[in-house]
């Protein structure tokens, strides 16, 4: 049973890819919220994951976003509200409180900072804004970068 699971799994994964269409942002989404997406590059520890991390930036500062991976997985959902990050919905193998507690002070420093398009120190916490736009966090205490790259979207691209 366990070799027929192995193979299937394969199967979908390789049929996934052949059949992944590239992912654009949508700016505006109406006249109160904005929607941003984003490449996401986390390193832990020598590991790496890429994910793309999508966020619908409300007027009055409300954040509300999702981390998945590029085969439509939903790593954990975030919100952001009065200065705090709260995750939710973590996949399994991440659902442990101390993983949660570095993610929501992470995701409360970049999600205060990242529009404000200035370099940004706070704690053990350091956002670097690069001249072509990619965002660099880094949490020199357990030693976690995060990379955020903007996702063109189509008018961007044609230009």
């Amino acid at each position: 049973m366990l070799p027929l699971m192995r193979r299937c799994l394969l199967l979908i994964s390789l049929l996934l890819l052949t059949c992944q269409q590239p992912v654009h942002a949508v700016q505006i989404v109406n006249d109160s919220v904005v929607s941003k997406g984003y490449h996401l590059l986390m390193q832990v520890r020598g590991h790496e994951v890429t994910t793309i991390c999508i966020m619908n930036m409300e007027a009055d500062a409300h954040i509300v976003g999702t981390v998945i991976n590029e085969f439509g997985i939903k790593v954990f959902d975030f919100t952001y509200d009065n200065g705090k990050a709260q995750i939710l919905n973590v996949f399994a193998p991440l659902n442990k409180w101390y993983i949660k507690k570095v993610l929501r002070g992470d995701f409360s420093f970049i999600l205060s900072n990242i529009d404000r398009g200035e370099n940004a120190v706070k704690k053990k916490r350091r956002l670097d804004v690069m001249p072509n736009g990619d965002i660099s966090v880094r949490n020199e205490r357990y030693n976690i970068n995060y990379l955020f790259t903007p996702i063109k979207t189509e008018n961007e691209t044609t230009e």
